[in-house]
């Protein structure tokens, strides 16, 4: 990582070109470039007599120097909105190598091109520059998918004796400056908490860094334990008068990784020296190794735009085009703990189906030796990876066979990176597996798998093959209840790059998982939400946020906050019977306030449905009902948070949130009173199309009115106080040309 002195020097050095380089990003590529790959709005194209690469997708273009006759260089990265985000002609990476930080692709260093190649992989266009450096072999790939603003880049790693390579990198830029939003981690968030703890977790945080001040943000073992990695800057302010007061595109970064991370931001004069990669560390390189991946890019329309490109990319690019579908989940930890059997499942499942629960997770529990020390004992067992008979006697499958009549899908619980030490020996794991930190397994009763091993990886996929066949669920919850960083020798890393070596074992495993049972959803938990990145997105199709899921305020803190990184429905929280806090469900005070605040994610219920009477049940499946009405736009929507974000203890009068489509064909909006003295708000929709017509609706009341884009983005929606609830949901839909309806 280069210091932040010689950031400074560099960036002050190369600002003076910033005009310059603005005109030339805006010029139209040389007559004479070659359209080397195209999908849709997606291109690369290759100016020979320019030397020089341009990646082009979503209305924004990255232009690379890449030849054999000068250094490598980001020379222009150009938003949709004809904005230059790249200030001075410079690598947009580094290597560190043998105690040396070397710009990549610089001549002088020693840097020489090999040559660069094109590729199309399903929806991606893919452009790989490779480089020789001494005996390392050095290739720096972008990618791209037709419709997002988006730019993923990372750098692989091959040498022919191992050679130290410290801190990979995955993006160091100079933007200009503007104010830098980022969200927090979970940050030792927990169940039992009390209802009015601060809300720390996962809080929108913005910043306007003063000239020659340094913002530094990470985390030392797990993604998102201290904050998120995911940020966004503000660019000029909108000079229309449907985008007053928001900036006219915003630059966004999302590193792909989760595990230890590093993000600095040095401000140098009128930019901002960012530099993301991983935390410090050092690793042996010799077979080819992956850096991190990073996405960044440019979009119009400040914070919300840039989610909304960042979802596109994760969806089409990430994901191949596979969905993310928000299902109603009932899970049965918080209502059960391990004390679960097979009849006592079946029962819920028929309660569960009843009130319209689309996927039954059996949690922690099911597996020989749970609760053995109290019921929410799930360490003692860990590594069985068998039912226990004496409470499944004949196995999961069953089970699964009955959710499946019900019409649901079947999940199960696991945690395959932890064994419980009790049965290291039994369970077939070797000691030499586990991870150790300073001598020591972190724990007196369970231990990690390091998964740097090859051999603990085969072992773990193995059982997990052996798991899904047998029982046949349609979805697993992947926990890590804790996390060390392994600098145990024999593991094929060293002391410091065991975080490294695990989270790309992690990454193997649940690849060689996802490729083996295709349709298998994995849901990522991590004790709360301590391993969110957007690399995950990639394997997972739903996360866990926080181990405390009530009260509703803080449930909807939570969802506004990650949504600005993440597509709202891979966010999943439950719905519990809360009487001691003040949210119970029977004869509850607001019951559709408690479901609509977890609406805006993925909907989990978690309760014993013997405790509902008929009308409670009646209430619940209504709530269900307008959820699943609506959830066709929730499964593509990308979300824009339109007041201040819900928080305990000193909430805005109203929270409001808008979930649309990529086409702002279909929007959801949900408004929240906290102030009975505020008895009305008019909300300010964004991103509409000005010149569509949109009926507006009320899942509660029916049809509002009907009224362009314009005019609805110009005046807004007014909700007023309702004597059955403090929770608003309106439905506006874009509909064909026609008279407008008042």
């Amino acid at each position: 990582m280069v210091s932040a002195a010689r950031s400074m020097r560099r960036s002050i050095r190369t600002l003076s070109l910033s005009l310059l380089l603005a005109i030339f990003g805006r010029t139209p590529v040389h007559a004479a470039a070659d359209v080397a790959a195209r999908n849709g709005d997606a291109s690369i194209e290759h100016d020979r007599a320019a030397g020089t690469w341009t990646i082009k997708a979503g209305g924004a273009a990255l232009t690379l120097a890449l030849d054999a006759t000068r250094d490598f260089a980001l020379l222009a990265l150009i938003s949709p909105a004809g904005r230059a985000w790249a200030l001075g002609a410079a690598p947009d990476s580094f290597v560190r190598v043998g105690g040396r930080s070397l710009p990549f692709g610089n001549r002088a260093s020693g840097f020489a091109f090999d040559g660069a190649d094109v590729a199309a992989h399903d929806n991606t266009l893919q452009l790989s520059a490779a480089f020789t450096l001494g005996d390392l072999r050095i290739t720096r790939h972008y990618a791209v998918v037709p419709g997002a603003p988006a730019f993923e880049a990372w750098t692989t790693y091959a040498a022919r004796s191992a050679t130290a390579m410290s801190d990979l990198n995955a993006l160091q830029l100079t933007v200009p400056a503007g104010a830098i939003h980022w969200v927090t981690g979970l940050q030792g968030d927990a169940a039992g908490a009390p209802d009015g703890a601060p809300d720390a977790a996962f809080t929108l945080q913005t910043r306007s860094i003063a000239a020659g001040a340094r913002l530094v943000l990470g985390a030392a073992k797990r993604a998102s334990e201290q904050t998120v990695p995911w940020f966004s800057i503000d660019g000029a302010p909108s000079t229309t008068a449907a985008g007053a007061g928001t900036p006219e595109d915003e630059f966004f970064a999302a590193l792909l990784w989760s595990g230890a991370w590093s993000l600095t931001a040095d401000r140098a004069g009128a930019g901002l020296v960012i530099t993301l990669g991983l935390a410090a560390m050092t690793t042996d390189v010799q077979s080819e190794v992956n850096g991190p991946h990073v996405i960044f890019g440019a979009a119009r329309g400040g914070v919300a735009g840039s989610t909304a490109a960042l979802r596109s990319y994760v969806i089409d690019g990430l994901r191949n085009g596979r969905p993310i579908v928000p299902r109603v989940t009932y899970n049965t930890w918080f209502a059960y703990g391990t004390e679960i059997d097979d009849a006592s499942m079946r029962a819920e499942m028929t309660r569960a189906a009843a009130l319209g629960a689309d996927l039954f997770v059996v949690d922690a529990g099911w597996y020989a030796g749970a609760g053995a020390n109290d019921p929410y004992d799930f360490d003692s067992g860990l590594g069985a990876w068998s039912a226990d008979p004496a409470r499944f006697p004949d196995g999961l499958r069953p089970l699964s066979d009955y959710a499946h009549a019900l019409g649901m899908r079947f999940g199960l619980w696991i945690e395959p990176e932890r064994v419980a030490l009790a049965l290291v020996d039994e369970a077939g794991v070797d000691e030499q597996w586990l991870a150790k930190t300073g001598g020591d397994y972190g724990s007196d009763h369970a231990a990690q798998i390091c998964l740097a091993s090859e051999r603990a990886r085969a072992w773990l996929l193995a059982h997990l093959s052996a798991l899904v066949d047998e029982a046949q669920p349609d979805y697993v919850k992947w926990d890590n209840n804790m996390f060390i960083n392994c600098d145990r020798g024999g593991h094929g890393h060293g002391p410091t790059d065991g975080n490294f070596a695990h989270v790309s074992g992690l990454y193997d495993l649940l690849g060689a998982l996802r490729e083996r049972y295709p349709d298998l959803s994995i849901e990522n938990v991590s004790g709360g939400g301590n391993r969110l990145d957007v690399g995950l997105l990639r394997y997972t199709d739903a996360a866990w946020m926080d181990d405390r899921t009530a009260p509703s305020m803080h449930v909807r803190h939570n969802i506004q906050g990650l949504s600005a990184v993440f597509p709202p429905a891979y966010l999943l929280s439950f719905v519990t019977d809360d009487s001691d806090g003040g949210e119970p469900l029977h004869d509850a005070p607001d019951l559709p306030l408690y479901f609509r605040s977890r609406m805006g994610g993925a909907l989990g219920l978690c309760f014993r449905g013997d405790s509902l009477t008929e009308g409670d049940q009646a209430a619940v499946s209504r709530e269900i009902a307008i959820y699943k009405a609506m959830r066709g736009t929730l499964s593509v929507a990308a979300a824009a948070l339109l007041t201040a974000q819900a928080a305990s203890g000193d909430p805005p009068p109203w929270d409001v949130l808008q979930e649309s489509t990529a086409a702002y064909d279909a929007v959801v909006v949900s408004a929240f009173q906290s102030d009975e003295g505020t008895r009305s708000f008019t909300i300010m929709p964004s991103g509409l199309m000005p010149e569509a017509t949109y009926d507006v609706s009320s899942v509660d009341t029916g049809v509002l009115g009907t009224a362009t884009g314009a005019d609805l983005m110009a005046n807004g929606i007014e909700v007023v106080q309702s004597p059955n609830s403090a929770a608003h949901v309106l439905i506006v839909t874009a509909v064909a040309e026609g008279v407008i309806k008042n």
